[in-house]
């Protein structure tokens, strides 16, 4: 290889190879005076989007420039102007973009909490070298920044009625997490917020928005205050249990079903959710429970009484499952599900005596221990034919268990004819 292009090649290669390092290292050749020079140049000619561009620009390039309070300031500053120039249409009604300048609202509150924050962080490393450490900004801050707050509500109030709930959500948060910054204590030790009375409100509004967009963090982050509401709080339990659900959070979703369930046991939903989870998980006690509640506050639904029958079987009460199956056609006379299931608790009957008989042909009570298994066969086959009467298309509630009840009784036309 010739030894001048190896060379030159080399040279390239480094040069290359040092972009990229200063590239990726960001701050090293930021020349802050350069970018304030050029910022108050674009201010002077009023030309206020190239003003924020330049500062923009330095903030995502340069790692320094994102770590100094100052470019946020002068953000802060040049968005000021920006919002003015808003308010003037609006005022003159001239065209106003009204969701620019709630952009622009939120851009500037941001930008107002992130020149507060990264002043406090270079005061930290101050205080931690000995040095004290005054803010220079944070009473300018709080002048422009505060004021701010209710135009932050109003535009997540603006954008939850047009049902833009992302957009809703990022302001109702931003307002809610700044809420009590230090930066809202004045030079009294007063708060400046102390007379928002509305945390409750607002929080609602931000957790009704995150379950509307999908963000069921956002539901969970907000959602115990909401519950303050106690006007929407039926709902909230509601929304809060499924974003518990969806996050994989069971602890705290079993907790919001059974505070809805004894708060509001008029709402299917909660007692219908806990129902399933407890047999997904064959707590079938703790459903039995809630079935026993519902049949005490509701003694003439059916549905209720169906339910809590299933959880007797699924925990062997069979006594206590007829009971409640009966109650069931009792209310519901053509009932052909609880006819099915009174008439398999009865085929149990059945089998169960069968199986505890052990006597020979000769022993006295054969004959009775006999006739309490057909009586059970007699009572099953009863109900299964009840069943067939009243949903005879739904042949799984009946057909297995007249084919075994004819059988054991001899009843070899009838047999027959359902066979065909």
């Amino acid at each position: 290889m010739n030894v001048k292009y190896f060379y030159s090649f080399f040279a390239l290669l480094f040069v290359a190879s040092f972009a990229v390092a200063q590239e990726k290292n960001g701050g090293d050749e930021w020349k802050k005076s350069v970018t304030v020079k050029s910022f108050k140049t674009f201010m002077k000619e009023k030309k206020y989007d190239k003003a924020k561009n330049e500062i923009d620009g330095a903030i995502s390039k340069y790692e320094t420039a994102a770590h100094d309070p100052e470019m946020y300031m002068l953000k802060v500053s040049v968005l000021n102007e920006l919002i003015s120039q808003e308010n003037r249409k609006i005022y003159l009604n001239s065209k106003p973009d009204t969701a620019k300048y709630f952009s622009l609202i939120k851009e500037q509150y941001d930008a107002g909490f992130d020149c507060f924050e990264t002043e406090q962080k270079l005061m930290a490393q101050q205080n931690g070298k000995g040095d004290k450490a005054k803010s220079k900004y944070k009473d300018d801050l709080a002048d422009i920044v505060f004021p701010s707050r209710k135009k932050m509500l109003a535009a997540g109030k603006f954008y939850y009625v047009k049902k833009d709930y992302v957009k809703a959500f990022a302001y109702f948060s931003d307002y809610l997490d700044t809420k009590n910054s230090s930066l809202f204590v004045n030079k009294n030790d007063e708060i400046m917020t102390a007379s928002e009375n509305d945390l409750t409100e607002v929080s609602s509004l931000a957790t009704l928005s995150a379950y509307a967009s999908s963000n069921n963090k956002g539901v969970l982050t907000y959602l115990t205050e909401s519950l303050k509401d106690k006007s929407i709080e039926e709902k909230l339990l509601e929304i809060g249990s499924k974003s518990a659900a969806a996050v994989g959070d069971s602890t705290e979703m079993v907790k919001m079903l059974e505070n809805g369930f004894y708060s509001y046991p008029e709402v299917e939903y909660f007692y219908l959710a806990l129902i399933k989870y407890y047999n997904d998980h064959e707590q079938y006690e703790n459903a039995l429970a809630k079935s026993k509640k519902m049949t005490e506050l509701y003694p003439d639904n059916r549905n209720y009484w169906y339910v809590r029958g299933k959880e007797e079987l699924f925990l062997s009460k069979f006594d206590d499952a007829l009971a409640s199956f009966n109650k069931c056609v009792e209310i519901k006379a053509d009932d052909a599900e609880a006819f099915s299931a009174i008439g398999n608790i009865h085929l149990h009957y059945a089998h169960d005596k069968y199986e505890k008989m052990n006597l020979s042909l000769s022993d006295p009570n054969y004959s009775k221990k006999k006739a309490e298994i057909n009586n059970s066969y007699n009572l099953a086959c009863e109900n299964f034919e009840k069943a067939r009467k009243f949903d005879e298309n739904n042949k799984s509630l009946w057909i297995d268990g007249l084919r075994e009840t004819y059988f054991k009784l001899n009843k070899g036309k009838e047999l027959k004819q359902l066979d065909k």
